[in-house]
């Protein structure tokens, strides 16, 4: 056998031996995968809060816009601390001083990042499209030049406000990497938070 067809022989071999290594890696729903990435702790934190994980465990299909903790290192902290420390009081308590998470806003900022009902590809966000979330507001979906943008294209109509005092005008956040592929969806990362 000569050396060239040696080395097709030895490339397909190890591509083959990978396979089931690769297929394992893509074997995880959407919440799975974000727990295997570094990038996402920060999320998976507010998901996990929120009681929310559930949600990214179940049937999709789902397009999820996943905010990398450098996001949320550029979101404001009062916005947040209030966010997962609403209340106070008593026995109850999600963080150090006893307060617990306002749930139902985790659960509306959450939803505000997930489209239901599709994985969309990158192709399939080429143009400029607006898309229901979860929530039950709107993301617009704009792509030029190959960066795909999302924002919230309407803050002061949206039905899923969930009061964060005019902080939810923001500019659009930017796909920030390749899409990361699950069994229940589709994940993109983006540089900010997405408010409703």
């Amino acid at each position: 056998m000569p050396i060239s067809n040696r080395r097709q022989v030895l490339v397909a071999g190890a591509a083959l031996l990978a396979l089931p290594r690769l297929a394992q890696a893509q074997m995880r729903n959407v919440v799975d995968t974000l727990a295997g990435d570094p990038r996402f702790n920060r999320f998976l934190e507010i998901i996990g809060r929120g009681g929310a994980t559930d949600q990214f465990r179940g049937a999709g299909p789902m397009t999820l816009f996943a905010p990398t903790d450098a996001a949320f290192n550029g979101a404001s902290a009062a916005m947040l601390q209030d966010l997962l420390a609403q209340g106070t009081g008593g026995s109850g308590g999600g963080t150090l001083s006893g307060a617990s998470p306002d749930i139902v806003r985790l659960r509306s900022l959450i939803g505000y990042h997930v489209i239901p009902g599709i994985a969309l590809t990158p192709e399939q966000m080429t143009g400029d499209r607006q898309m229901k979330t979860v929530a039950g507001g709107v993301l617009r979906i704009a792509s030029q030049g190959g960066t795909i943008a999302v924002t919230n294209p309407a803050p002061e109509r949206q039905s899923s406000t969930f009061g964060v005092g005019g902080l939810n005008v923001l500019p659009p956040a930017a796909v920030d990497g390749a899409p990361i592929i699950a069994t229940n969806g589709i994940i993109y990362p983006v540089t900010q938070i997405l408010l409703p």
